[in-house]
């Protein structure tokens, strides 16, 4: 499903004439998301959202940079490469949900919801990462057990900032806010 189709209900094209002819304006007619819990303390869990998704994404860039034997073995690097696009988007995610208390439909899911699939992929392929090294560690393919161990770590490391990420957003709760009342 197109995303454009998904929230056509939620706006409202009108014509509106003005000195210089006619034009489209669009109006949001969707519900509202607000923040249910206290603006400061949702503040400071929004600037942790932040910084534990910039910390994973230097970490991320950290691990691409380690250049051990590991990261040519198919199981170990697959899982590291499809982390990319998780982590992308909760760095994304987490820059936008900031500076907001009140949310639209489409920002609510763009940013709330997404954070939460993303830290649930990071943690999953983290883990499947953390497999892949274990296995080729044990098998003793490698010739740096340091890097390899580095690696593990960083893999690690990644599991436990997603799973506090997976807190934080379970700590953010929003309340409905209805066009009708």
């Amino acid at each position: 499903m197109r995303t454009e189709k998904k929230y056509r209900d939620l706006f409202r094209v009108e014509t509106v004439e003005s000195g210089k002819g006619t034009k489209k304006r669009i109006i949001y007619t969707g519900d509202y998301y607000k923040s249910d819990i206290p603006q400061e303390q949702a503040k400071k869990y929004k600037m942790c959202l932040i910084l534990i998704s910039a910390i994973m994404a230097v970490l991320f860039f950290y691990m691409g940079l380690l250049n051990n034997d590991g990261s040519r073995v198919f199981y170990v690097v697959l899982p590291y490469v499809l982390q990319f696009l998780p982590i992308a988007y909760t760095v994304m995610s987490s820059v936008s949900l900031y500076p907001k208390d009140i949310l639209t439909v489409v920002q609510y899911e763009k940013s709330y919801v997404r954070i939460k699939a993303s830290g649930t992929w990071i943690l999953i392929l983290s883990i499947a990462g953390s497999i892949g090294d274990i296995i080729y560690i044990f098998g003793k393919y490698g010739n740096k057990i340091e890097l390899e161990l580095t690696f593990l770590i960083c893999n690690f490391a990644m599991a436990i900032l997603a799973i506090i990420i997976l807190r934080i957003h379970n700590r953010i709760k929003f309340k409905i806010i209805t066009r009708d009342g």
